[in-house]
């Protein structure tokens, strides 16, 4: 048996699999190899995770993270997930995950767009040019943390419409853009609050103001991330909320810039992620 690991912002997914099904599947807080310790990471795996997952003896883990195409990140996870289950680690970029999960062994272009923001070329085996997320601060277009930052400029300079600003007043206990400046620059997790931002905004989300910042938002994620590749030239795919809860100004942007749209648009990469090591017993 081995245990296959997707951890993202919000969650992570595990699922055992044999040689040929999925056994069992779960959900645990995410593993974070930016911000989180090895003594964290195998104690958050240890308090989280049902008992049928770590009372066993697996041939291989395979966990798939943000942060793992550092090396010392990658080893910061290897050797938690290594104490914790006593069965040889390996990590992965996240990135690659959903390149396998989504295209298997065809090559395109992948891209998450969730919280942050990344992309990379598949060439059916490894990833190659990665466009990272460059954080909240440097980047981040076509994220949810992307998005609720263009909303926040919007509300300082009067350029939401009345009642969506009138109704985020109310949300988040404050009247006025200098009590939003305050909101914003003393905020103890400003990433937490642009996302949360995105979600409110979500309620909305066929308001005509909402899909034309969308689309904005997709359409700069395009130029800075897509559109360095030889986009026109390979299958493009996406994974995330941002991507699955709006289709359909991605698919808009996707066929205004010429490039091909496969598989569908998935929230995760976990299904097809099993698949691949299914069909893959030697990797």
């Amino acid at each position: 048996m081995k245990l296959i690991v997707g951890s993202g912002s919000i969650t992570s997914d595990w699922g055992i699999i044999n040689s040929d099904n999925v056994i069992a599947e779960a959900m645990a807080e995410p593993v974070n190899s930016f911000l989180q310790t090895r003594k964290e990471i195998s104690r958050l795996v240890r308090l989280s995770l049902p008992s049928n997952f770590s009372n066993r003896a697996y041939e291989k883990v395979y966990f798939y993270g943000m942060g793992c195409s550092n090396a010392e990140r990658k080893l910061k996870v290897e050797h938690s997930l290594t104490t914790q289950f006593r069965s040889p680690v390996t990590a992965y970029p996240l990135l690659l995950g959903c390149a396998r999960g989504l295209l298997q062994d065809e090559k395109g272009i992948v891209c998450i767009l969730a919280n942050h923001s990344s992309a990379c070329l598949y060439d059916g085996k490894e990833v190659s040019d990665l466009s990272p997320s460059a954080g909240y601060l440097l980047g981040d277009e076509g994220s949810a943390v992307g998005l609720g930052r263009m909303f926040l400029s919007d509300v300082m300079r009067g350029m939401a419409p009345r009642a969506i600003t009138d109704d985020f007043y109310v949300q988040y206990k404050i009247v006025n853009t200098s009590e939003l400046r305050d909101m914003v620059y003393f905020h103890p997790d400003v990433v937490g609050l642009l996302v949360s931002v995105t979600m409110f905004l979500k309620g909305y989300r066929k308001h005509p103001y909402v899909k034309v910042l969308v689309l904005k938002n997709f359409k700069d994620f395009f130029v800075r991330y897509v559109m360095q590749y030889e986009y026109k030239k390979l299958p493009f795919c996406a994974v995330g909320h941002m991507a699955y809860d709006f289709r359909a100004q991605l698919e808009e942007v996707v066929m205004e810039y010429g490039t091909q749209l496969v598989h569908a648009v998935e929230l995760k990469p976990m299904a097809g992620l099993f698949q691949y090591h299914i069909n893959h017993p030697e990797v």
